[in-house]
């Protein structure tokens, strides 16, 4: 991962650095980082669904909390951002 782990100067920064994602059962969460976490998995220019969910996942795990039994909903929630953002400008 080339990401390093941001610190912010103030909880105003930190916030503004979060994104409300929608999990599978409709509960939001924060995660930080999310828009950089975007692009760094694209430029990888990865093709394999369960490898691009791996990475959003692991990079998602290094700046936010997610509980063992969450990582299913924390890799596909992002995948879906993901897809919304990058697939329609291929």
């Amino acid at each position: 991962m080339t990401m390093e782990k941001q610190q912010f100067c103030c909880a105003a920064a930190a916030a503004r650095a979060t994104k409300q994602l929608t999990l599978l059962d409709g509960f939001q969460v924060g995660i930080i980082n999310l828009d950089a976490i975007l692009r760094e998995v694209v430029e990888l220019n990865l093709t394999d669904v369960e490898t691009i969910k791996k990475e959003l996942l692991d990079r998602v795990k290094s700046h936010n909390y997610v509980a063992s039994s969450a990582e299913y909903d924390y890799s596909v929630a992002p995948f879906r951002e993901y897809r919304r953002q990058f697939e329609k400008s291929k």
